[in-house]
């Protein structure tokens, strides 16, 4: 009888030891999945703010890479190629599982690829080959880095440079997205406000992207175009065939990010739209539209708008995170400049008065968020100054900013250009949690 229950027990005491190691085995397979996934998302997000790092670094003292990218569907292709041969630093993950991973590049080893890519595919003549050996007197380090943050979470953010997202996924069986629990705690109503914003800051962002277009070796899509409606009404007008690929919640912070796009075949015809509506020059003809099509590799045109709810749920935001957001970071910050020129009556003289009236209002608009708080004794310039890291993430912002409007009369034109905050404020979040963790 005593053989017996001894045999009971051990084999009870076997199978309550069987089932803790089930347990345990399978925690810690859900615990090397997410620090799976929170890698993956950290990595993406090094490649994406080292690319919007490299966007913002200067040229000439009036050019960004930015400007030499954002004209050419190749040129943006092979920066893309570029930024994912980049080799990644080790990553670290903390306690929550959520992971940090580094990027960097030498400044170098950046200026001889981009004198490459204008040799082989640079058709205008504001940039010249020689200019870009003058970055070496902007950039004022060896090396430029970038620092990427990633949770768990299966979809990774939009925005990355061409082929990374594919890079990152291979061999990955990913779970059902979910919304995060910010954004069950603001509830559906914000969640709709910010994805309706973000949905029409796509739109402009499709259009902005056309008008960037080079249709010519001396013109832009751009300078074709001498008076628009509103933005919006324009956007939903030409770009019908636009379509939603991509909704983004961010886990930490009250931003959505939509991503819209646009087949190739669409983006000809509304650019041949705007110049049959718009154009009174003959510079441009018909032809250079249909020819501009060779330049275009890639079958669809994506761009990504971000959207906040109203300053109401953002406060909520800010208490569920424990982090304090200021108020302008739920705005939209918007400033106008001015210019001229002594032929403004012309065409051409239109143009390059728009041009110094966008110049002088961006000036302004450098000045203003340099002038915003970001806690109570610490403003925007005493920040950058202090983690001159991300001077160049700030630049990348600012000069990414939407034209709204553009109006000529007496004289002058009056461009109005805007930035949402917190797409300034998100720069500077992820810079104040990596500093809290060191």
């Amino acid at each position: 009888m005593v053989r017996k229950v001894t045999l009971l027990s051990l084999l009870a005491v076997g199978i309550v030891l069987t089932g803790t190691q089930l347990a345990v085995a399978q925690v810690s397979a859900k615990d090397a999945q997410n620090k799976l996934l929170a890698k993956r998302a950290a990595e993406a997000d090094a490649y994406r703010k080292l690319a919007e790092t490299i966007k913002g670094l200067h040229i000439t003292s009036s050019t960004y890479v930015k400007d030499f990218v954002t004209e050419s569907d190749v040129i943006q292709s092979e920066l893309d190629t570029f930024i994912r041969g980049v080799r990644l630093g080790e990553p670290k993950w903390y306690e929550d599982l959520s992971c940090e991973v580094p990027a960097e590049v030498t400044v170098a080893n950046l200026i001889t690829h981009l004198k490459e890519i204008h040799t082989r595919h640079y058709q205008g003549d504001q940039i010249k080959g020689t200019d870009f050996e003058q970055m070496k007197q902007f950039i004022k380090k060896d090396v430029v880095r970038a620092v990427g943050m990633g949770a768990p979470r299966p979809e990774l953010p939009p925005g990355l440079p061409e082929g990374v997202e594919e890079m990152l996924s291979e061999g990955i069986t990913l779970p059902s997205p979910a919304i995060p629990d910010l954004w069950i705690k603001m509830g559906p109503q914000a969640r709709l406000m910010a994805k309706r914003a973000a949905e029409l800051d796509a739109m402009r962002r499709l259009l902005e992207r056309i008008k960037g277009l080079r249709v010519t070796s001396d013109t832009l899509v751009k300078d074709f175009v001498t008076e628009w409606d509103t933005i919006e009404t324009e956007a939903r007008g030409y770009l019908v065939g636009a379509h939603e690929v991509r909704t983004y919640y961010h886990h930490d912070e009250p931003i959505v990010e939509v991503t819209y796009a646009v087949p190739t075949e669409q983006v000809i015809q509304t650019i041949k739209e705007i110049h049959t509506r718009h154009y009174r020059g003959d510079r441009v003809t018909g032809t250079d539209i249909v020819n501009l099509k060779q330049n275009i590799k890639r079958k669809t045109f994506e761009a990504t708008g971000m959207g906040v709810p109203k300053p109401q749920y953002v406060t909520v935001a800010a208490q569920a995170t424990g982090i304090s957001i200021p108020d302008w970071a739920s705005t939209r910050i918007i400033v106008t400049g001015q210019g001229t020129d002594p032929a403004i009556d012309t065409p051409q003289g239109k143009l390059k008065a728009a041009r110094a009236a966008e110049l002088d209002a961006k000036r302004k608009l450098s000045e203003q968020i340099y002038g915003l708080r970001i806690s109570s004794d610490t403003l925007v310039r005493d920040f950058v100054t202090e983690h001159d890291s991300i001077t160049s993430q700030v630049d990348a912002v600012l000069i990414g900013a939407m034209v709204d409007r553009t109006e000529w009369g007496g004289g002058i034109a009056r461009v109005t250009v805007s930035l949402p905050g917190m797409e300034v404020w998100s720069v500077f979040h992820q810079e104040i949690r990596i500093v809290k963790r060191r």
